[in-house]
C-alpha cells in the first residue's frame, strides 16, 4: 500500500444528549437481536480500545491516535462508507494493540517506513478492507439480518464479546462506574457524562479510569480473550 499523507480526521458527529436517547436504549430487555448485535460490536470494540490502551504510555497513546488517522485516509482512499470508518479503525488497532502487549511488535515502529511493524499495518488494514469490501458485494452494509458464514460468525463473535463485558462489568463495577462506562461507549465526553451525573469532570475522568482498571484486572486474571 503506497503511504498516504496523514490529514486530520473529520470531527465525529456529537453522541446522542440525554433527551435524545430512546427507550431501546435505557430498557434493553425490549430490544431485538438485530438491534442488539447492531450495538454490541462498536461499544465492545471501543471498550476493547480502552482497555488495551489504558496502560500504554503516554507516547504510546499520541501513537495510537496517528495510526487512528492513518487509517482514516486509508478508508477514504478505498471508498469504504464513511459511517464503518470507526469501527473498521477500532478493529486495527485492537489487533496492534493486542500484539504489542503480547510482546510480538514494537508499536512505536508501525508507522516507520520498511519495518516488519509496518507491514503488520498494512496487513490489518488490507485484512479489514477486503473484508468490508467483500460484504459490500454480496450483503447491503445495513443490512445484518443477511449474510453468509463468516458474515454469521463474526456477528456471533461480537455479541459473545458483548456478553462477556457485560458480565465483567455487572462483577466488578459499582452502579455509578457502570454507568459512566456505558454513557463512555456509547460516546459521550467526559464533561457531557459530568452533566448528566452532575459529578465533577475530574471525578468522572477517575472514576472511568478505575472502571477501565478493575475491568482490565478482572478479564485478565480470567484468561479472557477480546481480541
Amino acid at each position: 500500500m503506497k503511504d498516504k499523507e496523514i490529514t486530520p480526521k473529520a470531527p465525529a458527529s456529537p453522541p446522542a444528549k440525554p433527551e435524545e436517547r430512546t427507550h431501546r436504549e435505557t430498557n434493553p430487555n425490549g430490544s431485538s437481536m438485530l438491534a442488539r448485535t447492531r450495538r454490541a460490536g462498536p461499544a465492545a470494540m471501543a471498550l476493547v480500545v480502552g482497555l488495551a490502551a489504558l496502560t500504554a504510555q503516554a507516547s504510546e497513546t499520541e501513537l495510537v491516535r496517528d495510526i487512528q488517522r492513518y487509517c482514516t485516509v486509508c478508508w477514504r482512499n478505498a471508498r469504504l462508507d464513511p459511517t464503518l470508518w470507526d469501527d473498521c479503525t477500532q478493529e486495527v488497532c485492537c489487533r496492534l494493540l493486542t500484539k504489542a502487549r503480547a510482546g510480538e511488535l514494537e508499536l512505536a515502529l508501525v508507522l516507520s517506513d520498511d519495518t516488519p511493524e509496518r507491514r503488520e499495518l498494512v496487513r490489518a488494514i488490507d485484512m479489514v478492507r477486503k473484508r468490508v469490501q467483500r460484504t459490500k458485494r454480496h450483503t447491503p452494509i445495513d443490512s445484518l439480518d443477511v449474510g453468509g458464514p463468516d458474515h454469521d460468525q463474526r456477528q456471533r463473535d461480537r455479541i459473545e464479546l458483548g456478553e462477556i463485558l457485560e458480565a465483567a462489568r455487572r462483577a466488578v463495577l459499582s452502579p455509578r462506574q457502570d454507568r459512566i462506562v456505558e454513557l463512555w461507549m456509547r460516546g459521550w465526553t467526559v464533561p457531557e457524562i459530568g452533566t448528566e451525573l452532575a459529578m465533577p469532570v475530574n471525578r468522572v475522568s477517575d472514576e472511568k479510569y478505575k472502571a477501565l482498571r478493575k475491568l482490565e484486572q478482572h478479564l485478565s486474571g480470567r484468561g479472557e480473550v477480546l481480541v
